[in-house]
């Protein structure tokens, strides 16, 4: 979810808004038109990556495994000859994005220009550029001319791993991008020989080379309005199903709820249900979303297809696998957890009024030590958020405050 604001490069310079979406979000940062250039002039996207291929008729030119944490892809990438870092595949993000510490630490050299870009909430971040940077999947080399520097530190807290980097539109532009999330393998193919032929959904999608982002039309209907067309960004990066301002208008059930999860500051927003949406001939029904920041469709929606990107021939195909007819689950607690990574404790970073977890009594600051014995540091954030969906279910949390340790428990129930 993000609002755009101005962005700023060096006086006089031309430049182009480039979105780096990061994880609830997108972030918009600047380009200089100096560095703008992201392909050489001459070379086709086949050319551009180098070294994995046997031959040109080979079916894809590289096979790439990644985790799928949450809703989110993350991959092993090398940054030069580092050693592998761990990076999110993210189609909304308008380049190769490298954490500044890290970037720092390999020793890239900084171009002095630099610019201002707008994130999941308020406010504004610095963005750095390095020039002539080579990311390795394995032996698959992909030179970039130009890539971006933002700091990405404090998302270790929000998302409960670290991101160390952002795999963006040079990426999708480049290649045909099959992913596979039942298998959890990413294919790379030829888009000057490819060709598809399977019976999946093939739905048209807008690449906006300015914005550098992929966009579709979709129609969403929410309680007590007529079906609209909304235009949606199509966002690997993005653990939710669907963002929409449409979401405020609906006369179900909403909450509000603390977003801009991401880069910038938070920000309340609203929640809701969409109670259908449609992607081409793919339909969903009682889907839950937010209303505020950028409108689109995201990793929830995405993980029950294999997804083809196609950016040259301006579709994106749609596979059903085996999660195709999950339910949207929202959390059934009320609380908003952050991960703490000195203690690995889970903090309470948010409470909802009248929700199960107030009414435990769980406060904000509280820390969340186990939940029904299981320690915090023996499972993930995104684990801890998993166990906080199950409607009617009954739990027990070892909690700190202060000097205090509290036993509470919590009943789950339905909130949205």
């Amino acid at each position: 979810m993000q609002a755009i604001t101005k962005t700023e490069g060096r006086p006089g310079a031309t430049a182009i808004h480039a979105a780096v979406l990061l994880i609830l979000s997108c972030a918009f940062v600047i380009w200089p038109a100096s560095l703008k250039s992201q392909t050489p002039a001459g070379e086709n996207p086949a050319q551009a990556a180098s070294g994995a291929h046997s031959s040109p008729a080979s079916p894809s030119l590289a096979t790439i495994p990644f985790e799928l944490y949450g809703n989110q892809i993350f991959v092993r990438v090398r940054v030069n000859n580092s050693e592998p870092l761990s990076f999110v595949v993210d189609s909304g993000a308008g380049g190769w994005i490298v954490d500044r510490a890290h970037a720092i630490q390999l020793g890239l050299h900084l171009e002095q220009e630099t610019g201002q870009g707008t994130g999941a909430g308020s406010g504004t971040y610095d963005v750095s550029y390095a020039k002539d940077v080579t990311f390795s999947f394995s032996k698959f080399k992909i030179p970039v001319p130009l890539i971006g520097v933002i700091d990405l530190s404090n998302n270790k807290s929000q998302v409960g791993r670290a991101i160390e980097g952002l795999v963006g539109y040079d990426f999708f532009e480049k290649f045909v991008v099959e992913i596979d999330y039942e298998s959890q393998v990413i294919r790379l193919l030829d888009p000057k020989t490819y060709h598809y032929s399977g019976a999946g959904e093939s739905i048209p999608i807008i690449v906006d080379t300015e914005a550098r982002n992929p966009f579709l039309a979709a129609e969403v209907t929410v309680p007590g309005s007529a079906p609209q067309s909304r235009k949606l960004l199509i966002d690997t990066g993005s653990n939710d199903a669907l963002d929409d301002s449409i979401i405020a208008q609906s006369t179900g059930p909403r909450l509000e709820i603390v977003s801009g999860v991401g880069l910038g500051n938070e920000f309340k927003s609203i929640a809701g249900r969409a109670s259908r949406l449609k992607l081409g001939g793919v339909t969903f029904d009682d889907v839950g979303g937010g209303a505020g920041g950028v409108a689109l469709i995201g990793g929830e929606i995405l993980r029950r297809f294999t997804v083809i990107f196609d950016f040259a021939h301006g579709h994106m195909i749609l596979e059903p696998n085996q999660h195709l007819k999950d339910a949207f689950l929202w959390d059934a607690s009320g609380i908003s957890l952050r991960l703490v990574p000195e203690s690995g404790d889970f903090i309470v970073h948010s409470v909802l009024q009248g929700s199960p977890a107030s009414e435990a009594g769980l406060r904000e600051g509280d820390l969340i030590q186990s939940i029904d014995g299981l320690s915090s540091q023996d499972c993930t954030l995104h684990q801890a958020e998993s166990i906080f969906l199950r409607v009617g279910a009954e739990h027990r949390l070892t909690v700190r405050r202060g000097a205090q340790s509290l036993k509470l428990d919590i009943k789950l129930r339905k909130l949205l």
